[in-house]
């Protein structure tokens, strides 16, 4: 299951794992960057990671070609 909301020039998907094994991970996406982010129990904090359209645009081909 995902959420969609739009906050701004952002847009902000939310993935929940439906077995409950993983926290939810966001895709936020505006018309620069992408954040990608999980919350981690232990650290109390999201963990974070900042990347290029074009380079989920290369992980979605690679996924489509396993």
């Amino acid at each position: 299951m995902f959420t969609i909301d739009q906050e701004g020039e952002s847009t902000i998907v939310t993935s929940l794992d439906n077995n409950g094994f993983c926290e939810d991970l966001q895709v936020i996406f505006d018309p620069e960057l992408i954040w990608v982010r999980q919350w981690d129990e232990t650290s109390q904090e999201h963990q974070v990671m900042i990347i290029q359209h074009q380079q989920l645009d290369d992980i979605i081909t690679a996924i489509r070609k396993t």
